[in-house]
């Protein structure tokens, strides 16, 4: 992977406590969750995974059913507002740096933990490799080898061989 100067956990660690109200107070899970959560979609629209915003609002309102008082401690509940703002944040601090998060959440020991591919080739679709990706990052191997049957015509065996590839990258093997 490119080295970069800054770690993407310390970039999304600093997106997200933007959104948080008084950082000064000890903020909820919850609410750290969502914030954290409005920068990774943030930051993948701004590398060309526009979707995520809309395939992701089901996770945050799932969140908020559980902790409704989390407004409280962001600095709007206006999500799309916060996530647009996140984006502006994201063009004028990081402008170059176009990886693409596949998983990003809090650890048990308080820190942050990204999981990222790198940018994507000129040429490749951005939306359809981290798809592809992500398949394979979470285990659904047998989803994978479908969608490259379907989207690339590949043989069974084709498609079989090129997941066991990625998943070796991904070191999910």
């Amino acid at each position: 992977m490119t080295n970069h100067p800054r770690k993407l956990s310390e970039m999304m660690k600093e997106m997200s406590e933007s959104l948080v109200r008084d950082p000064d107070v000890s903020t909820s899970s919850e609410a750290a969750h969502v914030a954290l959560f409005f920068a990774t979609v943030a930051w993948n629209e701004c590398v060309g995974l526009d979707h995520a915003r809309e395939g992701y609002r089901s996770a945050w309102e799932t969140i908020e059913a559980e902790n409704p008082e989390l407004w409280n401690e962001l600095t709007s509940n206006d999500i799309d507002g916060m996530i647009d703002e996140l984006v502006e944040y994201k063009k004028a601090h990081y402008p170059d740096d176009r990886r693409r998060i596949l998983t990003c959440g809090g650890t048990p020991q308080g820190t942050i933990r990204v999981e990222w591919l790198p940018a994507a080739a000129p040429g490749v679709d951005v939306k359809w490799e981290t798809q592809l990706y992500g398949l394979v990052r979470t285990g659904n191997r047998k989803e994978a080898i479908r969608f490259l049957q379907e989207t690339r015509d590949m043989s069974r065996s084709e498609a079989t061989k090129k997941v066991a590839e990625i998943a070796v990258e991904l070191g999910v093997a």
